[in-house]
């Protein structure tokens, strides 16, 4: 079992229950019964196999309500999930004193006691992760002859069962594939079904399911966790179609998962120690992790929960799973129009919209004529708006200028740029691309049509994303190296 850090392990234990198991993530608790088990999802983080000394807010609940998700889904095709209870019915299994914790019911599942298979059945549509270095070696992956030819994130001619180890300690090492197939027919055949069904519906919400792990019970029960981003590897199908399009050695799209986390861990070596060595566990578990590569990795599990859902988390465990979960706070947004004429399209899309919902604040200010009051907005952080919505027409340098000062005075205020202008005008086209053709893609625009948002309707969307769904995660900046003076006829001064 790997080493867990201090903070994971200053996760409180639960009285009254039996310890099982403490994991990198999960505790399992023996149930009074005898017959189940209380899983519980806790914040912990791992990466390369080692337990990082810190907590993600919001992990383990999300974990649990997209399991929650999934097995629900793959029951009504007949999958047999572990899945006994969840959200307020847990507390059906619990002793009175742990009974009524909103918190426990966001994080905890009450699941079949089941003897477990030993084996990761991980089954792939693209070829990227630990399947690229064999395929790259030898042209195979778990016994399975591949095509040549293919780069990372390329799709794989079939769906793949690629098994692995189930690792105490280290990492997981491949097996081979038509072996577990002879061992586990059923848990093979059911891992490569599941995926099809999840697969075709993740595409459905415009996301790519690569891969993912599943554990199952001996007798062929679907159990653990399942389709998480901590278990899957999910990208944004129009960033993955952008990555196909290119030349030579393609890349595979960042994933919705802990990436920022496993980024950092790289620039500071993680991923080149060994999870049997203590000294390299320690040097892992000593590693602090910023606020913002903590923050931007809730904002991820977040976003892929409700792209995948279609509910933020907080509704999801109201209305779902019966849990008197706190409301998300009231979205604060400022709202900046370049001009006095982008008014009346404002005033448009925020009527109805009530305080207890939002509370917006519209300013009017030019980029290019209120400079020193475009920068001082940015710097006193948007007057503690949460989200900037940079509104106008014709050129709109606006969400870009605000979104890059609001960078450079250290605040981290995701910014949504809308086009004005009438319907097929240049006007309104200047606008479009001035938001859309940013180096970086900084600003916000609709992913989902991978165009800028337009008009008063698309304000309005932009609002609604605010108030009750998720953002897209902005990506990690690169800095630029500044270089004065490349040139100059007068060599001299």
């Amino acid at each position: 079992m790997a080493k867990l850090s201090p903070k994971r392990e200053s996760v409180p234990l639960l009285a009254g229950l039996v310890l099982l198991a403490r994991g990198k993530v999960r505790d399992s608790y023996l149930l009074p019964d005898g017959k189940h088990i209380l899983q519980v999802a806790t914040d912990g983080i791992s990466i390369f196999d080692f337990v990082l000394n810190a907590l993600v807010p919001m992990k383990g609940v999300i974990l649990t309500a997209l399991s929650v998700f999934w097995f629900k889904k793959l029951e009504e095709y007949g999958v047999r999930t572990h899945l006994v209870a969840y959200g307020a019915a847990i507390d059906e299994y619990l002793p009175a004193e742990l009974r009524g914790n909103p918190d426990l019911q966001s994080r905890a599942l009450v699941v079949k006691k089941l003897e477990m298979a030993n084996v990761e059945f991980v089954v792939r549509s693209c070829l990227t992760g630990s399947a690229l270095k064999p395929y790259r070696v030898t042209g195979m992956v778990c016994g399975h002859q591949i095509v040549s030819g293919l780069e990372d994130g390329d799709v794989l001619p079939c769906l793949l069962d690629t098994p692995t180890t189930k690792a105490e300690v280290g990492h997981d090492e491949h097996m081979n594939a038509a072996e577990i197939r002879a061992r586990y027919p059923d848990q093979t055949y059911t891992a490569l079904k599941v995926f099809q069904i999840a697969e075709t519906y993740a595409r459905s919400c415009g996301i790519v399911l690569a891969d993912t792990k599943f554990e199952f019970a001996a007798d062929g029960t679907l159990a653990d966790e399942v389709l998480t981003p901590d278990a899957s590897r999910y990208w944004s199908l129009p960033e993955w179609l952008r990555t196909r399009a290119k030349d030579g050695a393609r890349k595979a799209p960042t994933a919705y998962d802990k990436e920022f986390v496993r980024g950092f861990g790289i620039k500071h070596g993680i991923n080149l120690l060994k999870p049997e060595n203590p000294d390299d566990v320690a040097t892992a578990q000593a590693l602090e992790i910023p606020n913002a590569v903590i923050k931007k990795t809730t904002d991820i599990y977040r976003y892929i929960f409700w792209r995948l859902t279609g509910e933020s988390i907080e509704d999801y465990l109201r209305l779902r799973m019966g849990v008197n979960a706190k409301r998300w706070p009231v979205a604060k947004v400022a709202i900046v129009c370049g001009s006095e004429s982008d008014l009346p399209a404002v005033q448009e899309a925020v009527r109805g919209i009530l305080p207890q919902d939002a509370e917006i604040v519209v300013h009017v200010m030019s980029c290019h004529r209120n400079p020193k009051e475009v920068a001082a907005f940015a710097a006193n952080g948007c007057g503690g708006a949460e989200a900037v919505i940079a509104v106008g027409g014709k050129a709109l340098a606006l969400p870009g200028i605000v979104d890059a000062l609001v960078y450079a005075f250290g605040f981290d205020i995701p910014v949504i740029g809308v086009a004005l202008g009438e319907p097929g005008s240049d006007a309104l086209l200047a606008a479009q691309l001035s938001i859309e053709e940013l180096p970086g893609a900084p600003v916000i625009i609709d992913e989902f049509v991978e165009r800028a948002y337009e008009g008063a309707d698309g304000l309005r969307d932009a609002l609604d994303r605010i108030i009750s769904g998720e953002l897209p995660p902005s990506s990690m900046r690169t800095e630029k190296p500044v270089q004065m003076r490349v040139w100059s006829n007068n060599p001299t001064q």
